[in-house]
């Protein structure tokens, strides 16, 4: 059977308002994270107007949530309110409008070490053979980042809880080890290289935009938990990018807002493994149900990561009453 675009699109609006009290929740619980992965990408909107922005925002192991903001302007009073009273680490690109964020007992720029090597590459790829040394630096940073024992996942237990954090400053110990001194062979090669690259030439620009970002770029080395780049952000905005092929345009500020929160528990399903319509084919009547007698002990309950892990429970219940 046929529906109107119209009925489709109340559908999705009224989802988005029954998921808008977890879609808040998820909010304030990523803003309690250690680090948080940032990214933006642009959209179109129907009405006159430019620079309308969807941003991604992702929490940690701790506080595994996807949130996407909607904004009509690219200015620095969307992240601004976002996240308003973060205080930790901020994976992000040289982004302007996350000037205004950083500094002394505020948010700390990681900057993304791919963005930096991307513009070397780029240097490359124009003839410039000068860059390929700093291309070959930057792969044993990586090579560096891949031998590294993994991070450990959240754990109620103590014993588990103490691992975790001795493999995070195990982590934090080996990058000190190896990948300091490959940063400072690249701090060496960008003051040699520096005075015979036109500023404005791919070179030049590449060696400009690390010896800028340069705090940044290392502040990975500070903390085991933290990444070297921010493609776990860039690869969440596919889903705006893949999108804009199918639906092209936001019709209002409004349904940027509303795609903002589907994205949001869409992408956290994504990220958590978890599939999508599973998930809500069961939070949509639990959000629905209490009405306004709906409390934050519900909500909890609600959260995707919670659902999957009173959903495991209930897996392995039975299999361990008949051990």
């Amino acid at each position: 059977m046929t529906i109107a675009t119209s009925t489709l699109g109340d559908w999705l609006f009224r989802a988005s308002e029954l998921l808008t009290p977890l879609y808040e929740l998820m909010h304030a619980r990523v803003l309690r994270s250690r680090v948080i992965h940032g990214d933006d990408t642009g959209v179109k909107l129907r009405v006159p107007g430019s620079h309308r922005t969807a941003k991604a925002y992702i929490g940690d192991a701790d506080h595994p949530y996807v949130l996407f903001d909607f904004t009509t302007d690219y200015t620095a009073d969307g992240p601004k309110q976002f996240l308003a009273g973060y205080k930790g680490y901020l994976q992000a690109d040289a982004l302007a409008q996350y000037e205004g964020l950083y500094g002394e007992r505020k948010v700390q720029h990681v900057c993304c070490v791919a963005h930096a090597r991307r513009k070397f590459v780029a240097a490359h790829d124009t003839g410039d053979e000068r860059a390929a040394q700093a291309l070959g630096l930057f792969g044993r940073l990586y090579a560096i980042e891949r031998a590294l024992p993994p991070l450990l996942p959240p754990s109620d237990d103590p014993a588990v809880r103490e691992l975790r954090r001795h493999r995070e400053e195990q982590r934090r110990a080996l990058r000190g080890r190896d990948a300091e001194p490959v940063w400072d062979e690249l701090s060496k090669w960008l003051t040699e290289q520096k005075p015979g690259a036109l500023p404005k030439s791919p070179l030049g620009t590449a060696i400009g935009y690390a010896t800028n970002n340069w705090g940044a770029l290392k502040r990975y080395l500070e903390q085991g938990f933290l990444a070297l780049d921010n493609n776990l952000s860039e690869r969440t905005l596919r889903a705006i990018a893949l999108g804009r092929n199918n639906w092209g345009v936001f019709g209002s500020a409004g349904g940027g807002r509303t795609a903002a929160v589907l994205f949001s528990v869409i992408g956290t399903c994504k990220h958590l493994g978890l599939d999508p319509f599973a998930y809500l084919r069961e939070a949509l009547p639990g959000v629905f149900a209490p009405g306004e007698n709906q409390t934050t002990e519900r909500l909890m309950d609600g959260l995707p990561d919670r659902w999957l892990l009173n959903r495991t429970r209930d897996q392995t219940a039975p299999d361990a009453a008949t051990r």
